[in-house]
């Protein structure tokens, strides 16, 4: 009995040292301020005073802290992703489907048709005033990667990336100028470095043969006569460390059977340098390459193209002296992209409507003398986030 005693009791204060230790580690490591794993900022030590003791605010802050500042809180994370993976065989991890091949798809939720005529309205209203002032406007949606591999969706778990953007097509109108890549983009889908294994986003190249469909429209409809570069004039090159993108994190990189690089596209011709001005800040050229030597596995490279996404964002082309000026309203797919654009005009504005919320589109294109409007959101971020298709009212939406 006294045996059975001793063993209960050594449980016990392992257990209780075990708990208290943890406390005790907590308290004497500085706070993380971010997980790259989980893509969030988290919660910091709550001041102790008074009145959020009295109101309870203290203790519910602390548990909050507490659970983000846990002791190797991204290995427990990691061991749990990888046992739910061989042992109960889980390939849905939130919204993302684990495939045979490796890649990690983000499901699309499946829109109405009265979803697609709000969305394609306040589209079309947009291009019907601009087209009172002589400004285009181009719809260039894009297709990501979920809708153009929309076939690896098993059935009891389909998305619905194209039938989505059938329907958003078939409400705009003409003077919103819409162009589909899908099929561009289908002719190169047996290619490698199209799309990410690990991230929702899509590699420079796909997004290369997106710009030449664009650019081609464009084209055809404006007096000019510009040329569409072909791959063959661009230096391609994967650089940088190995990452798992957003899917991955999503999933752990227990669930990812491969990971992904950047691919980085160099302009062969002689150019000066083109000029990247956001805020009071500057910069030379089109890619930060400060992303792709980041040690952790979980860092965001997609970043690495323009520096990731700013309210507003001005490029400026020393090359086209006497050119004309785009406008480019945008959600992080369009940063692979707008590499490919930029060469095209002497001034590329770039605004995330997210973010930005200075004045009306209409009054941002008449200040600035812009003589051409691209939108370049994704199909899927388009319905998710009203915001990007608020023209009247910018900047009252999430980072989707």
């Amino acid at each position: 009995m006294k045996k059975a005693n001793v063993q209960g009791i050594a449980v016990i204060a392992i257990f209780l040292l075990t708990i208290f230790g943890f406390f005790i580690f907590t308290f004497v490591t500085p706070s993380k301020s971010m997980s790259l794993l989980e893509n969030r900022k988290l919660a910091q030590r709550p001041d102790l005073n008074k009145d959020n003791l009295l109101t309870g605010e203290y203790s519910k802050r602390f548990e909050q802290y507490y659970n983000d500042q846990f002791p190797m809180r991204d290995s427990f994370i990691e061991t749990n992703a990888l046992i739910n993976k061989n042992f109960f065989r889980q390939n849905i991890i939130e919204d993302v489907y684990v495939a045979d091949d490796g890649y990690l798809l983000s499901q699309i939720a499946e829109v109405t048709p009265a979803d697609a005529k709000q969305t394609a309205g306040r589209i079309n209203e947009l291009a019907a005033h601009l087209s009172k002032k002589n400004v285009s406007v181009y719809t260039a949606l894009m297709p990501n990667k979920s809708t153009m591999m929309e076939n690896k969706f098993p059935a009891y778990f389909p998305s619905y990336g194209q039938k989505n953007m059938n329907l958003l097509y078939k409400e705009l109108e003409k003077a919103s100028h819409p162009i589909d890549s899908r099929a561009a983009l289908n002719k190169h889908m047996n290619e490698d470095y199209m799309f990410f294994y690990t991230d929702h986003h899509w590699q420079a190249k796909a997004a290369f043969y997106a710009y030449q469909n664009v650019m081609s429209e464009i084209n055809a409809n404006e007096p000019i006569d510009d040329q569409v570069y072909q791959y063959s004039d661009y230096d391609w090159k994967i650089s940088g460390k190995p990452f798992y993108g957003s899917d991955a994190r999503k999933t752990t990189s227990a669930n990812a059977k491969m990971t992904d690089a950047i691919l980085v596209a160099e302009l062969k011709e002689k150019h000066q340098p083109f000029t990247m001005k956001w805020g009071n800040r500057t910069k030379s050229g089109l890619y930060n390459m400060d992303f792709l030597t980041m040690e952790d596995p979980y860092t965001n490279r997609y970043q690495a193209y323009l520096g990731g996404d700013y309210a507003h964002l001005l490029i400026t082309n020393p090359n086209k002296s006497n050119g004309k000026k785009v406008l480019v309203i945008k959600d992080s797919y369009a940063n692979a992209f707008i590499q490919f654009l930029v060469p095209h005009y002497k001034e590329t504005h770039v605004l995330d409507l997210r973010h930005y919320n200075k004045m009306p589109i209409e009054k941002y294109v008449e200040k600035n003398n812009i003589d051409q409007v691209i939108l370049l959101n994704n199909i899927n971020s388009i319905f998710v986030t009203p915001a990007l298709t608020n023209f009247n009212h910018p900047g009252q939406g999430e980072n989707q």
